[in-house]
Formats: structure tokens, C-alpha cells, sequence
């Protein structure tokens, strides 16, 4: 009798391991149930098997089935495995009641989950922002012999930072090296970047420094991210002593310390980076010198500019639209329409696409030096080419026809951007209401005003004052 329901134990087993194999889950489903019916005696290894397959199939509704209505009531219980697997599984559907059941029931057996459903359970607290939660099981599975990994400090780490919680995510840097714990680039990273997000960029620095000089190869954005955080802070000569430190900016870090030179009107430093720094290491490209020829031209330095952008030419790098229009833009900024002209030409026989910032920069020029018909044909000339012009496009044409005191054409245009669903921005209603003003069409203003606090904007107070002391001089006579 007894090898008699053995060999149907056996045979049952057989087949349930034959459809699984087979991919027909139903099938095993169906005759796994026989089985519980039978007289044979299953064991806690049965449970565990296929509620280890149900997992693997997404059938977390009979998983739980099983566990509750069989595997419970019959005085068996999963392994730590099986366990794990089931808690693992659980996080990708966020079923935290029956999680922390399951850690209620491992915990009665006195087991703990593997490390991996662990650090599964744990990132997925984090990123439900539970951080207490996750926190509360970080130190209490600790204490019940559950080592956490670098992981485990890398997730809780990257969680505290995103909640503005330095200290402590500090604190639990300095933890995982006194365990002896090797962090890696990820692990880096998550302090890095966030501790530099929020300031901290000299802390960063003292936390990582050693780490990276032990051997520990971190990725761009930790160079990055320490590189800008000096920089933010505006301490360049730390920014720049870095390399010394055994960091290497990569281009990227480079490009930013330029930007911030620039904005502190040291393009001549700026430029000596670049030169020395940057091209011995093969480490420049068009946005190093769009960054430098920019702020050249914004300091009115249009020759010095001229003079970097042919330099591109001899080193073998290509200007860009950007480039292009940076030197164009500053050519007719001082009347020198037909070097402009020159260089306009000399794109379209270089193949580049004017863009949307291009063409506005030109139809601005256009405006401001009266020529509007042609700072219209230019704006029907970027409609056509298929780039859509933005409130910033629309309003450069709209300022030029008020100014020319064509606000007929000007309110047309408003009208178009309404009808094309571009939103008018406060610059919009200011110059369309400001040139019916001049042209006396006051009814119309007013219609201009109301539709503009609708839209939750408000008319500065010089221009609203006229309106209003124009509408008083139109009642009083």
C-alpha cells in the first residue's frame, strides 16, 4: 500500500513537472488539485515547488490561495527560499499587506528573507516614499542577523538624499566603510549627485575622494556632479583642482566650467582652459566654442568672437545653427548687414537647417531696424519650411508691427496664435493692448484687457494707467 501511493505521488509529480515544462500551467494547476485530493501525503517540498512555479507565472491570487487554504491550515511552512521568492515577487504588484504578512510568518519560524528580496522590498518602500518604513526594516532586520549589502546602503542612501535627509544619508555612508563594505560607481553616484544637489558639494567631496583614489571607478556623472556643485557655489579654483585629486572632468565637465567663466566675465580665462586644458586632452567640441563666442558677443566683443569662430574652421570643428546664429545676431546688432548676409549664405551652402531660434533672431533685427515687411516674409518663410514659431517668434513680429503703428496687423497675428492654440504669454497682451492705446481703439483694448485676466494675467501698472486716464479723456468729451 505504501509504495503503492508512493508510486502515485511520484507519477502525480511527473506530470505536473511535464505541463510545467510545456508551459501548460492550467494543466498543472488541475492536476496538482487532484493530488491535494488524493490519498497521498504531500509534503511542505510539494507547497513550496508549485507555489514556487505559481510565482514565476504572475499567479500571485493562487499563490496566496494556496499558502492560506493549504500550506497554513496543514501545519507546513514555505522555506526561506520559497519565501523570499513569494516577497520578491509581491513588490513588482506593491501588495505590501501580504509582504509584511509573510515577514510576520518568517518571523514566527525564525527566519529572515535572502538579501536580494530584502533589498527588493526595501527600494520599493523607498520609492513608494515609505523612507521611515524602510528605514524601521533596515535596522530591525539588522538586528535579527540580516546583514544589509553595499545595495542596501546605496538604496537607502539615494532615498534620504532625495528627501533632503544629508546628514543621515551621511551618516549611512560612513557605515557602510566601517562595516569593511566596498561601495561601488552606483553607490557613489547616489551620494554624490544628491548631496551636491542640495549644496552639499564639499561633503560629497570628503565622502568620496578616498573611495575613489582606493580604486573605485565612478562614472561621468560623479566628476560631473562634484564639478558643478563647485562650480554652482562659485568656487571655481576647487572645481578646477580636482584633477590633481585623481578626478578627470570628462567634456561635459569641462563645458560647464566654461559656461560658469563665461558668466563671470572671464572669457579669457574661459578660453585659456579650453586651449590648454581641454584640446590637449581631445576634449572640445562646437559647444565649447558656441560658449566662449556667445559670451564674446554679449560683452560686445563681436571682433574677439569673429576671431574664435574662424578659429573652428582651422582645428576642424564645424559650426553649428547655434554658432551661426550667435555671429549673426551680433552682426546685426552693430549694422553689419551684409557681413550677416554672408554668413547666412555661407550656411545654406554648409547644409544647416536654419531653426526656430534663428529665424526669430533674424525676424527681431528685422523689427527693431524697421524693415517689417521683411521680418514678415521671414516669419512666413519659417511657417512654410515647417518649424513652428513659438510666443517668443510671434512676439518679435507683433512688437515690430506696433511699433510701426500696424496694430491691425499686430491684432491678426494675435488672432493667428489663438486660432493655432499658441498661448499669449503677459509680453503678448502688453504690446497688442499698449498699441490699440496709441492708435486710440480703446473698445478694443478693453476687450484685449478682460481676455487677458481671464487668462490669469495682469497688465502692468504704466500701461493700465493709460488705458485708464485715455477712457477718462474719451468720456469727459
Amino acid at each position: 500500500m505504501y509504495q503503492s501511493v508512493g508510486a502515485r505521488r511520484l507519477l502525480y509529480r511527473s506530470q505536473i513537472t511535464h505541463y510545467v515544462k510545456a508551459g501548460l500551467i492550467d494543466n498543472a494547476i488541475k492536476v496538482f488539485d487532484e493530488m491535494t485530493q488524493s490519498n497521498c501525503r504531500l509534503f511542505s517540498l510539494d507547497y513550496n515547488r508549485f507555489i514556487g512555479v505559481l510565482l514565476r507565472q504572475s499567479r500571485f491570487d493562487l499563490a496566496e490561495h494556496y499558502y492560506f487554504h493549504h500550506v497554513i491550515p496543514q501545519g507546513f511552512s514555505l522555506s526561506p527560499f520559497t519565501y523570499s521568492r513569494f516577497i520578491s515577487a509581491l513588490c513588482s504588484v506593491r501588495n505590501f499587506t501580504l509582504i509584511n504578512k509573510l515577514l510576520r510568518d518568517m518571523e514566527a519560524l525564525g527566519c529572515i528573507p535572502d538579501i536580494w528580496a530584502f533589498n527588493i522590498y526595501l527600494d520599493l518602500l523607498c520609492r513608494d516614499h515609505r523612507l521611515d518604513d524602510a528605514l524601521e526594516l533596515f535596522h530591525c532586520l539588522s538586528r535579527k542577523g540580516r546583514e544589509p549589502d553595499f545595495v542596501s546602503y546605496t538604496i537607502l542612501i539615494d532615498a534620504l538624499c532625495k528627501s533632503r535627509r544629508f546628514n543621515e544619508a551621511a551618516g549611512f555612508w560612513r557605515g557602510l566603510i566601517d562595516k569593511g563594505l566596498k561601495p561601488d560607481a552606483k553607490a557613489c553616484g547616489a551620494l554624490v549627485i544628491g548631496l551636491c544637489s542640495g549644496g552639499h558639494v564639499d561633503l560629497a567631496y570628503e565622502l568620496v575622494v578616498e573611495v575613489i583614489k582606493g580604486g573605485v571607478e565612478v562614472n561621468s556623472l560623479v566628476y560631473n556632479a562634484l564639478i558643478g556643485g563647485y562650480c554652482r557655489a562659485g568656487k571655481i579654483d576647487k572645481a578646477l583642482s580636482m584633477e590633481t585629486s585623481g578626478v578627470e572632468p570628462d567634456l561635459y565637465s569641462y563645458n560647464e566650467l566654461l559656461k560658469v567663466f563665461c558668466k563671470a566675465n572671464q572669457m579669457e580665462r574661459a578660453y585659456w582652459i579650453m586651449v590648454n586644458r581641454m584640446q590637449v586632452k581631445g576634449l572640445c567640441d562646437v559647444v565649447s566654442y558656441n560658449t566662449i563666442i556667445d559670451a564674446f558677443c554679449k560683452a560686445h566683443q563681436t571682433g574677439r568672437a569673429y576671431n574664435l569662430f574662424k578659429e573652428m574652421y582651422r582645428k576642424g570643428i564645424q559650426p553649428d545653427v547655434v554658432t551661426f546664429t550667435i555671429i549673426i545676431k551680433a552682426f546685426l546688432r552693430e549694422g553689419s548687414s551684409t557681413v550677416a548676409k554672408k554668413h547666412l549664405d555661407q550656411m545654406t551652402k554648409m547644409d544647416i537647417a536654419p531653426d526656430q531660434v534663428f529665424y526669430t533672431t533674424i525676424v527681431d533685427h528685422m523689427c527693431k531696424t524697421g524693415k517689417i515687411d521683411t521680418a514678415h516674409s521671414i516669419f512666413r518663410d519659417m511657417v512654410e519650411n515647417g518649424i513652428t514659431p513659438d510666443v517668443v517668434s510671434y512676439n518679435a513680429l507683433i512688437n515690430g508691427f506696433c511699433k510701426a503703428s500696424r496694430v491691425t496687423d499686430a491684432v491678426h497675428l494675435y488672432d493667428e496664435m489663438q486660432a493655432k492654440e499658441f498661448h499669449p504669454d503677459a509680453v503678448t497682451f502688453k504690446l497688442i493692448v499698449g498699441g490699440l492705446i496709441r492708435e486710440n481703439k480703446l473698445s478694443d483694448a478693453c476687450k484685449v484687457w478682460d481676455q487677458m485676466m481671464e487668462k490669469g494675467f495682469t497688465l502692468d501698472s504704466h500701461v493700465s494707467q493709460t488705458l485708464i486716464n485715455a477712457l477718462q479723456l474719451s468720456n469727459a468729451t
